[in-house]
């Protein structure tokens, strides 16, 4: 229960998993540069492309035509957040950024975790998805990044996805920009807001306290 009660108070447990080897990198510069962060589709099978590009692995879990478009939706809605807050706090001169920040959801993947369970925190009493965290055995994530690739996984009702998407979108611009951003994005844009499904996904960490 003690261990349980730190996760409720921090969900968030960004993590680095195995890292991934690759080979063969031919093309211009930026290009070989760009490809390790990005897994290719024989080590990422995804079944969902938002609208925005990003692609999901979903392993099965949103049933219906309406959940899947659903899910896509506040996918996009979490970026829309996560690149308002970045092009609000970049100088305009940064012109390479800003190209940068407009491409990266065509980059990023993320899997909806299927080894989640409802975790009650025995203070707030909250119900939400979790999964077992790697960083801390023994204690529950809601999000969890890869440090070597654009590769977030998370719970089904996507709680924690915006902070892991501002450090991975901080890690493809650092990756790639000719010059280094001026602004440190995991500070400047840490706080992003929980995003409702327009369908009943709970049970939702601080579900009445999520954007409509």
């Amino acid at each position: 229960m003690a261990l349980l009660a730190i996760v409720v108070a921090s969900t968030l447990i960004a993590c680095p998993t195995q890292s991934t080897s690759y080979s063969g990198n031919t093309g211009t510069p930026a290009e070989v540069q760009a490809r390790p962060l990005e897994l290719s589709s024989s080590e990422f099978a995804a079944d969902l492309v938002t609208a925005t590009g990003i692609r999901v692995k979903t392993n099965g879990q949103y049933k219906t035509e309406a959940s899947r478009n659903a899910a896509a939706l506040a996918i996009d809605r979490y970026w829309g957040e996560v690149r308002a807050c970045a092009v609000g706090v970049e100088p305009p001169r940064d012109t390479d950024v800003g190209d940068l920040i407009e491409e990266f959801p065509r980059h990023l993947a993320v899997e909806i975790a299927d080894n989640w369970k409802v975790v009650e925190g025995p203070k707030t009493h909250r119900r939400m998805q979790a999964f077992p965290s790697i960083a801390h055995p023994g204690t529950w994530s809601t999000a969890r990044r890869q440090e070597d690739a654009l590769y977030i996984v998370v719970v089904p009702e996507l709680n924690g996805l915006g902070p892991q998407m501002v450090s991975e979108l901080n890690l493809w611009l650092m990756k790639n920009a000719n010059v280094p951003p001026t602004v440190d994005l995991v500070n400047a844009c840490a706080s992003v807001a929980c995003v409702k499904f327009n369908y009943d996904n709970a049970p939702s960490q601080a579900w009445n306290e999520c954007k409509e």
